[in-house]
């Protein structure tokens, strides 16, 4: 096993165990924002565990609560109490589960309100230095037409379209690059060399690397 990764400090910390797949990044990084918001976990005497199934691959995240920690595994450390199945990328629980640590769970991992202007500037903050990410982007709400420039961005230059759930899901890390031209509320008019650029931002935002 793999040395263990803390990522939100104080009461109630948010510890990687073992392989650290895409998505049990994603639900770490879902987790600390959650206990970032206040949200918190009731701590117990006996680990409880619930289980988040990817519906796109065979990818898997187990949270375990151990006190007043959360640890986030790839494999099953202990039978879980539900499996939710859901998006990877943005691995909120649609199902209710049973109350306490699954009901606990589903309220960390819940995403904030955001508004699409408010995540492309958080997403930007976060990315601007990464390598082959331009000087500037614009973005264009295609539900109304209002569009800001983020960085030094061109008129002419690279630009992304999309609808206002789009741009927010996408900017605020609870979607990938992929997806969202897939979903068709979403474009992009950048070269190729931007593209690559923005897809590996994307993931390492959704997957608290950046």
């Amino acid at each position: 096993m793999s040395q263990a990764t803390t990522l939100d400090p104080g009461a109630g910390a948010v510890t990687v165990v073992g392989r650290r797949t895409p998505m049990v990044l994603s639900v770490a990084r879902c987790l600390r924002e959650g206990l970032a918001r206040g949200v918190t976990a009731a701590p117990g005497n006996e680990a409880r565990t619930v289980c988040l199934a990817s519906t796109t691959d065979s990818q898997r995240a187990h949270v375990t609560l151990s006190g007043s920690d959360l640890l986030v595994t790839a494999d099953a450390p202990a039978e879980a109490e539900i499996t939710w199945n859901v998006r990877w990328s943005n691995p909120v629980p649609t199902e209710d589960g049973p109350d306490g640590f699954a009901k606990d769970v589903q309220q960390l991992l819940a995403g904030r309100d955001v508004d699409w202007r408010s995540a492309a500037e958080g997403f930007w903050k976060r990315v601007n230095a990464a390598p082959g990410i331009p000087a500037g982007l614009g973005v264009v709400c295609a539900d109304d037409g209002t569009a800001i420039g983020l960085g030094d961005a061109q008129p002419d230059g690279h630009t992304v379209l999309g609808t206002s759930a789009a741009l927010a899901r996408f900017f605020e890390g609870r979607s990938t690059l992929v997806e969202e031209l897939e979903g068709g509320e979403f474009a992009i008019d950048v070269s190729f060399p931007v593209f690559s650029a923005l897809f590996g931002a994307n993931l390492k935002v959704v997957c608290g690397e950046l």
